[in-house]
């Protein structure tokens, strides 16, 4: 089985939900923010802030290929950026199934 990349914006669920999935279904779950945060030592707003969204994206598309460097099925919860970041939504869709949760800004 593929990893399931959850997509969507800011607060949307992704984690939420990814967590909800992952234990569902007895696989690892991964959030790329908190690898980023957790690898850095910062929160993303800092990074963002202090470093520019360039190096942000830079992490986050590093976090994202050390998860599927793995090769085991899992459920990501992607940033709500990462997709639109150069060629990431090509890669999302060749490493497995990219889930796009769409809610309306009342729903977030």
């Amino acid at each position: 089985m593929k990893p399931i990349l959850l997509t969507g914006y800011m607060g949307c669920g992704k984690s939420t939900l990814g967590r909800k999935l992952a234990r569902r279904l007895g696989v690892p779950f991964f959030d790329t923010d908190t690898l980023v945060e957790e690898h850095e030592g910062a929160a993303v707003a800092d990074i963002f802030r202090f470093e520019g969204e360039e190096r942000f994206r830079t992490l986050e598309r590093e976090a994202l290929l050390g998860i599927l460097a793995q090769g085991a099925c899992c459920v990501v919860s992607t940033g709500g950026g990462l997709p639109a970041w150069r060629d990431n939504a090509a890669l999302l869709d060749a490493a497995g199934h990219t889930v796009y949760l769409r809610r309306t800004a009342e729903q977030i």
